[in-house]
This record gives structure tokens, C-alpha cells and sequence, in this order.
């Protein structure tokens, strides 16, 4: 039988559940843990997930989740567009020869927090925004999403209509 272990994280009166990983994968850390694949991603080793590497050109961009609570706004269409090729129109779209990115669910959003590290994560990410919104929707309240503070590791809900900064993300769930 496998053990899981689940973190949980305390925002204010807010509990969100963050990763759940086998207890056996979190004794075998993988090392190196994150690789810049040179082509403006990082793969982590111990979640098999390939991540959007910020540049100082593109690290302030917000985006709007939605204008109300489906995921309709202009992260999902001008953003993913671009990595998913659904809107070009001169065929600059794409990341590293991949179509399928997304935008990472708070767990995963979480698994890539580290705050032994400047900004609470790896340098090897580029330049960081202190807060990233995740895709997963506040159960209580459908016109809020989570969102990750990257300047202590707490997690907070936010209205969907006001821009925030994201990250890609790619393989998982």
C-alpha cells in the first residue's frame, strides 16, 4: 500500500491542500531537482512537470483570468494562445516545440515554491513575479481563484477579474 503525505497551507481562515506526493518519492529526491533545458523551460525532476521560464521581457505580464467565473479571459486566450498556437496569425506561437501548456493548479503551483531560496524559488526560474495565479477556482466563491504569493509562501483567493501575473506549465495531472 502507498502512503501519501498532504501539506497543508493556512491563509488567514483559508486552508488550501497543496501536492500530495507518494511518501516514497518524497524520501528519493532527484538530483539535479530543476533543469533549464536551454530552449526557455525547466523540467522538475521530482514531479516529471515542464515549466514556463521568465525572461525580464515577459515576467510583469498580468493577464485577466475571466470577466466572470468561466475561464474565458485574456489568460487563456492571448497567453495560451500564444504557447498553444490557437490565435497567431504569423505563426510566432509555441514554447520549445510544445502546444499543450496550461496554466498549473495551486498544488502544483506550490511544488515549486522553496523559501530557502531568493523570492521563496529556484533561480533557475528566471525572474519572478511575487505573485502567480493558479487555474484552480475558490469552491466557495466561483469568481476567485487561488493565487501563491511567491514572497512567503502563503496562498490567498483573488477576484478573476483583476489582472495577475502567470506561469505555464505542462505534463501532470
Amino acid at each position: 500500500m502507498t502512503t501519501f503525505v498532504s501539506r497543508i497551507v493556512a491563509a488567514g481562515a483559508l486552508l488550501a491542500v497543496a501536492a500530495t506526493v507518494p511518501l516514497a518519492a518524497q524520501k528519493s529526491r532527484p538530483s539535479p531537482r530543476f533543469v533549464d533545458n536551454g530552449n526557455g523551460t525547466v523540467t522538475d525532476n521530482q514531479t516529471g512537470l515542464m515549466w514556463e521560464k521568465k525572461t525580464t521581457a515577459n515576467v510583469a505580464d498580468a493577464y485577466v483570468w475571466s470577466t466572470g467565473t468561466a475561464p474565458d479571459g485574456p489568460v487563456f486566450f492571448d497567453f495560451l494562445g500564444r504557447l498553444r498556437c490557437t490565435n497567431s496569425t504569423d505563426g510566432s506561437c509555441g514554447l520549445a516545440g510544445h502546444y499543450d501548456w496550461r496554466i498549473p493548479n495551486i498544488s502544483e503551483l506550490q511544488t515549486i515554491l522553496d523559501c530557502s531560496q531568493p523570492n521563496c524559488i529556484d533561480p533557475i526560474f528566471g525572474p519572478t513575479a511575487p505573485f502567480y495565479v493558479s487555474s484552480t477556482t475558490d469552491l466557495n466563491h466561483p469568481s476567485t481563484v487561488w493565487v501563491l504569493y511567491f514572497g512567503n509562501g502563503s496562498v490567498f483567493t483573488q477576484a478573476k477579474n483583476l489582472p495577475q501575473q502567470v506561469r505555464a506549465v505542462r505534463g501532470g495531472q
